[in-house]
């Protein structure tokens, strides 16, 4: 009786420790609301949000107000130096002009088309780093659960080779075994001790790269369940790749400079603005002292003969601009498709290597036992023991190994289609919408930001 409640609590305490282990689920949640990196990225994207309000200004009216106050001295040819054709008057003056833009050679039109196809590249970049910062986070999530995993192995390692050298040097003094057997003994305890002092940094270094991503250094890990959805192949998942958000951005840039092409071209265009201005002046001269108003409306055309030849030169460029976008949509299509399709071998890889792990931990469990039975009997030396132990042990650093690498390239192949997101993994956050603030500026007239808590996505912003 008092057998079976010992192990009803040791499994009640198991089940605990999962539900109190943190999921990688979990991990991500954080690492969306809280990571400053991309909290970064996301303020990069308000920022050019900005582009398109400034496009859209170039449709409104400038108001400018002037005014002006000074010392106005006169002298008159041929009057005595002293006379009172020398004096000296206050004259004071002020006004407003308003400018509205009737024309601009197409120069709005392509700016506004510009500065929509950078927000939308930034939206993929976005996409990009909050994928980036995933992969990142995974990463470290399963290098601490990998890294954790060898140190246990190492450490019971260590325990079994330490017990073996107690035994061997009983055995030793009773003259069964002799003293190159303790030597051998020590030896691979002393190693077994380095390799555990290294195991035990590599998880120190993983628990902090897992905060800095996360935001506070991890707990009990619980090791994901990571599957491919049963219609994922290569094929699609090649296909795929064009959605990778590299891919999209690289292409929004491409259709920016194509409106940058058409936006230098109008300098060549003539502008036209309609101008509305309204002045009042006094004590102007010693003719006349009084007041004097005035007020005009004036349509201003402007037409550009030549411009010591810049204007041109700025299309040219803006041309060859546009080859090099198209030039890097190419490229980022050839890598998104490599990215893909090694993630891919990589999980073929590994899939078939933890499969043959799991089988290589269980046979070389049972050989290291036969052999221990083997040498009690006098048929196997130390060193066979030693030996099986060590093949053990690399056996399950290999299985550790092999489920590290077939988790992580399932988490690269969703990013490599752009399905490693906050929205398509489902996460328990509040999504960021990155349409808010673009709306919000878009057709601002006037007026500074607004409280930028609306626009964090669930996250705070700290103060300095």
């Amino acid at each position: 009786m008092r057998l079976w409640n010992c192990t009803a609590l040791l499994f009640a305490a198991i089940g605990a420790s999962q539900a109190a282990a943190e999921t990688l689920d979990q991990s991500w949640a954080e690492a969306y609301q809280e990571n400053p990196s991309l909290q970064a990225e996301r303020a990069n994207l308000r920022a050019t949000d900005e582009l398109v309000s400034q496009a859209l200004s170039h449709w409104r009216p400038s108001v400018d107000a002037n005014a002006n106050v000074g010392k106005t001295y006169q002298y008159t040819p041929g009057e005595p130096f002293f006379g009172t054709s020398h004096f000296a008057d206050t004259t004071r003056g002020y006004g407003v002009q308003v400018t509205q833009p009737v024309f601009r050679g197409f120069r709005t039109l392509a700016e506004t088309e510009a500065a929509e196809k950078q927000v939308l590249a930034e939206r993929a970049k976005l996409q990009h780093a909050e994928q980036q910062l995933f992969v990142d986070t995974a990463t470290a999530f399963l290098d601490l659960i990998r890294d954790q995993a060898i140190l246990e192995a190492e450490q019971e390692n260590a325990e079994v080779l330490k017990q073996k050298l107690t035994e061997v040097r009983v055995r030793a003094t009773h003259g069964d075994l002799t003293q190159t057997d303790v030597r051998q003994a020590e030896a691979r305890l002393a190693r077994a001790n380095v390799t555990r002092f290294q195991s035990e940094k590599a998880v120190a270094a993983d628990r902090a790269s897992y905060a800095r991503l996360v935001g506070h250094l991890p707990g009990a890990l619980k090791t994901p369940a990571l599957s491919l959805a049963a219609t994922d192949t290569l094929d699609g998942i090649l296909l795929g790749s064009a959605h990778h958000p590299d891919v999209v951005a690289a292409q929004y840039a491409m259709e920016e400079a194509r409106a940058e092409v058409r936006l230098n071209e109008g300098s060549l265009l003539p502008e036209v603005n309609l101008v509305g201005s309204s002045s009042r002046n006094r004590g102007q001269n010693s003719t006349i002292p009084g007041r004097e108003d005035a007020s005009q409306v004036l349509l201003q055309a402007t037409v550009p003969l030549y411009r010591s030849g810049a204007d041109y030169s700025r299309t040219r460029a803006a041309e060859q601009t546009l080859t090099q976008r198209q030039m890097e949509l190419q490229e980022a299509e050839h890598k998104a498709y490599e990215t893909a399709q090694n993630a891919w071998q990589a999980f073929t890889t590994a899939q078939s290597a933890a499969a043959a792990d799991t089988d290589g931990v269980a046979a070389a469990r049972e050989a290291f036992e036969g052999v221990q039975v083997e040498a009690r009997a006098g048929t196997r030396t130390t060193i066979d023991v030693l030996n099986a132990e060590q093949e053990l042990l690399d056996a399950q650093i290999d299985l550790a190994k092999s489920q590290h690498d077939r988790n992580l390239a399932i988490v690269q192949i969703k990013a490599a289609i752009g399905e490693l997101t906050a929205d398509r993994l489902s996460l328990p956050v509040k999504l960021y919408d990155p349409s808010l603030h673009y709306d919000d500026v878009r057709q601002q007239w006037a007026g500074f930001s607004k409280n930028n808590a609306r626009y964090l996505g669930g996250a705070t912003l700290r103060q300095p």
